[in-house]
């Protein structure tokens, strides 16, 4: 490849690959290699917009965009594809099955091995295996350095590894048949750590239905009813001012948003400060044990309630968000119910607006919601069900968490012993990688020799 030279600075990777030798040790057998001793480097090229004929061809082009898409995988379709024309009217190369590619602009770090012959942006290099490189272990190689490939970057914000960089780029080679048994325990045991994580990613929605299931049993059974204006004394709202979008200092005033009362606490961060000449209603500020309403919200979270457990001293009710003060102790009892896949259903028969948009709920339609109601003792019993009962799903779902970051620090450790040389066994019958490099150094020269011929006679 043309272009500036090969850097001399040595960046060692966290695995198989890093820029120039780095000196460590390596398993009998192995040896460390130039990439482009044992693989072609390349990159690719965008054909001119300017000329529609270069596109919407048959020939596919993979963009960042593919590569994020298949990262990890082998990539057959693209989302783009450009024609015989574009080829021959631009730098981009139509590349055999099997080449490795890897972003290295833009989104860094993304690699997919192709599936048939393709051709690619000038965001990647690319590499085509000799016999003496298995196409899957240099991806798997590239793969392991994860985030961690940035390294090899330049630039913090928006990193490019450049090409100075990617002509230095060094891989640790065990012998041709040890990296297709790394290759084979590698993708095996990748499998498996896939299953645990989609398995533990539905632990998360599995949470969310385990809860509703609870509170719709805890109100479904037989309980009286009232209306909630039979329990409300009271409904504050504040004003609607044009305000700062920022959450007033501590000198300052200032009024919450409807995204400070969501489904789990009071977000006192979720504010903006009103103007510096409006004093608002003393009876508008928040204060700890206060139960919000949001009344105009989107379809998900219109009728969102909170109880306030600790709130600065600065902030005040919206006329979106409404404080409801109760004639007995059913604040509890009712943020549950609220919260309940019965409760949203009554809340949703009684808002109103574009059921694409904004919501809204009025206070005269809030007061007439029938409610479950029942004694002190009972409402006490249920509360106390409820909050045992999501307590144990929270460790559950927490034991969830952990795991799958197990998951992670894992496949960590796996790719480690693969590429230390300690996760397959070694045979002594394999051919070493120095005597195959040699082998393939020899067949390029042979291959760059002038062929001697019969000089024509006169």
């Amino acid at each position: 490849m043309a272009g500036r030279a090969a850097t001399d600075k040595v960046i060692r990777g966290r695995f198989a690959i890093s820029v120039n030798d780095p000196g460590h040790s390596l398993p009998p057998g192995w040896v460390r290699v130039l990439l482009s001793d044992i693989a072609e480097l390349g990159t690719g090229h965008t054909p001119s917009r300017q000329h529609p004929e270069y596109w919407d061809g048959d020939v596919p082009w993979i963009g960042i965009r593919d590569a994020g898409a298949h990262h990890g995988g082998v990539i057959k379709v693209t989302n783009q594809y450009i024609t015989n024309l574009g080829l021959e009217n631009s730098a981009a190369v139509l590349l055999p099955k099997d080449t490795i590619c890897l972003s290295r602009t833009a989104s860094v770090g993304y690699v997919v091995k192709m599936g048939r012959r393709m051709a690619t942006s000038q965001d990647f290099v690319n590499w085509t295996c000799s016999a003496g490189l298995c196409p899957d272990y240099l991806m798997n190689a590239l793969l392991a350095e994860g985030d961690e490939i940035r390294r090899f970057g330049e630039g913090s914000t928006h990193t490019t590894i450049y090409f100075p960089q990617v002509k230095a780029f060094h891989i640790d080679l065990p012998p041709l048949a040890e990296q297709k048994r790394i290759v084979a325990k590698l993708n095996a045991l990748s499998a498996k750590s896939a299953r645990a994580r989609t398995e533990l990613a539905r632990i998360e929605t599995l949470v969310s239905r385990y809860k509703q299931a609870v509170l719709d049993k805890a109100f479904s059974g037989k309980l009286g009813q009232k209306n909630l204006g039979d329990l409300v004394v009271r409904i504050k709202a504040g004003k609607n001012l044009q305000c700062d979008e920022r959450p007033p200092h501590p000198h300052e005033k200032g009024v919450v948003k409807v995204s400070a009362v969501t489904w789990g606490a009071f977000r006192a961060e979720q504010s903006k400060t009103l103007p510096q000449d409006f004093e608002p209603d003393e009876d508008t500020r928040i204060k700890s044990g206060d139960f919000l309403f949001s009344r105009a919200n989107t379809l998900e979270l219109v009728g969102a309630v909170v109880i306030v457990a600790e709130v600065p001293e600065n902030l005040y009710l919206s006329d979106k968000i409404l404080r409801l003060d109760f004639n007995e102790p059913v604040g509890t009892w009712l943020l549950w119910y609220l919260r309940s896949p019965m409760g949203r259903e009554a809340l949703m028969n009684i808002s109103s607006g574009n059921q694409l948009s904004m919501r809204n709920i009025g206070q005269k339609s809030l007061l007439s919601l029938s409610v479950p109601y029942a004694n002190a003792a009972i409402r006490t019993e249920i509360v106390s069900r409820i909050k045992t009962a999501f307590a144990h799903i929270d460790r559950l779902a927490a034991e969830a968490k952990r795991a799958l970051a197990l998951v992670g620090k894992l496949d960590e450790a796996i790719h480690a012993k693969a590429f230390r040389g300690e996760l397959v066994p070694q045979d002594e019958n394999d051919e070493p990688a120095s005597v195959l490099l040699e082998r393939i150094r020899a067949e390029r020269a042979a291959e760059l020799k002038p062929k001697r011929g019969r000089t024509a006679r006169p």
